[in-house]
């Protein structure tokens, strides 16, 4: 059977997430790249090789999306994974186009695919893009979960601002915490409220 070549694109979240959980593992796929957009200074960068895993000893590298025509051609791309949000469906629409017209399938992957396995009871806190207000609404849910008697644990993805090597795991107890994790001025932003709230 014939490896498939994927291609990630996205903006050095989800398209990290799903990787790790579709890809990672998977002898049948080979990801060539990533393409980055929306989060400043990534592309031109490396996935790391200790997070990509046996599979990618050179870990994966990531490009401008400017780049995805480009790559679909010289790299003989099979299948394209869209992999972020924030944008309109205008745009994920043209980008199938421009996918299909290119010869590679076009992935959208389903939640079930993607959603990590918990033995506990989880809420989610999903928007269309940044700045819609998950945080707040994150803070609402936390609090009102521990006023009922809950213990509650938040966890998202950690930001690939600085390091993403050394971002692999963050766990913040306190604000101090996230001095020692050299967090970024918007990764304290998102986190600080929740820590100061327990």
């Amino acid at each position: 059977m014939k490896i498939k070549r994927i291609l990630i694109m996205g903006a050095a979240g989800r398209d990290f997430h799903n990787f790790n959980l579709c890809y990672r593992n998977n002898p049948d796929c080979e990801v060539v790249a990533f393409t980055a957009a929306q989060i400043p200074f990534i592309e031109k960068r490396t996935y790391p090789a200790s997070l990509a895993g046996h599979f990618y000893p050179k870990g994966i590298p990531i490009y401008p999306e400017d780049d995805l025509e480009n790559l679909i051609k010289s790299a003989r791309i099979d299948e394209v994974i869209f992999s972020y949000s924030d944008v309109s469906h205008d745009y994920v629409m043209e980008r199938a186009s421009l996918c299909a017209a290119l010869g590679a399938d076009f992935v959208l992957l389903g939640a079930e695919k993607t959603m990590l396995k918990s033995a506990k009871p989880v809420i989610s806190v999903c928007a269309v893009r940044t700045g819609c207000g998950k945080s707040g609404v994150t803070l609402l849910i936390a609090k009102q979960l521990t006023n009922a008697g809950h213990k509650v644990v938040v966890i998202r993805h950690p930001m690939p601002y600085g390091n993403i090597e050394s971002a692999r795991v963050q766990r913040f107890q306190s604000v101090d915490d996230l001095q020692t994790g050299k967090c970024t001025i918007e990764e304290m932003e998102e986190y600080e409220h929740l820590i100061e709230c327990g």
